[in-house]
């Protein structure tokens, strides 16, 4: 069963609330004794990092730390009863989500953690809607088959259309070739170890590149 959180009659009790807490320390900071206030924000150490909080406080420190607190003291208050008494808090009032039979538009209701804006809530497939389950295989259709007098004969034999009785040829695939001399490129001669000087090699690569570029097509 789904449940959905209704709204409160008193919505506003959240910030009502951190309103009147807030203006409570707020006033409390107001008629403190200034010795008071001086021995808190020294134990705070607030001291240290404002120098408008340094004893001797005066009337503009005060007004300062009595919005400061009355603040604080305000936000903490309203999220910790928003929390408890807010749409989907802990404390709010839960009431199943009546669905009407004839309504075909039907959403389900779904928490805000499970919401996602690229997949909305759908309604759901009714059984109607899937059709007619096929029906059961009757006796009559299965074949039964006894066993073979020869347990040894081949399985094309005894299922034909299981296994062919003669395998099929595979498929041809061309020759391979070795390729011509002119694909692969005119050997040179070995060089001679005893004419490796820099002209031979010199006169040996122009060659080999003119060679190359008379074999090249136009």
């Amino acid at each position: 069963m789904t449940f959905t959180a209704t709204p409160s009659s008193h919505r506003f009790l959240p910030a009502l609330i951190g309103g009147a807490a807030g203006v409570l320390i707020a006033f409390v900071f107001l008629i403190a004794p200034v010795w008071r206030l001086e021995m808190l924000v020294t134990q705070l150490g607030l001291a240290d990092i404002l120098s408008a909080a340094r004893p001797p406080l005066g009337t503009k420190a005060r007004l300062l730390l009595a919005f400061g607190a009355g603040a604080g003291a305000g936000a903490v208050v309203w999220a910790a009863a928003y929390l408890l008494w807010g749409p989907g808090g802990l404390l709010a009032r839960r009431t199943p989500a009546v669905r009407d039979e004839a309504d075909t538009d039907y959403v389900p209701a779904v928490r805000r953690s499970d919401r996602h804006p690229d997949a909305p809530p759908r309604r759901p497939l009714l059984a109607a809607e899937l059709g007619a389950p096929p029906p059961p295989p009757s006796e009559d259709d299965e074949e039964e088959r006894t066993l073979p007098a020869d347990l040894d004969q081949p399985l094309a034999a005894f299922d034909p259309d299981s296994m062919r009785a003669v395998p099929r040829e595979p498929m041809p695939i061309a020759p391979m070739h070795e390729p011509d001399v002119e694909e692969k490129g005119a050997r040179l001669p070995p060089p001679d170890p005893q004419n490796d000087s820099i002209e031979s090699l010199l006169d040996r690569l122009e060659r080999d590149a003119a060679r190359r570029k008379m074999k090249r097509p136009d």
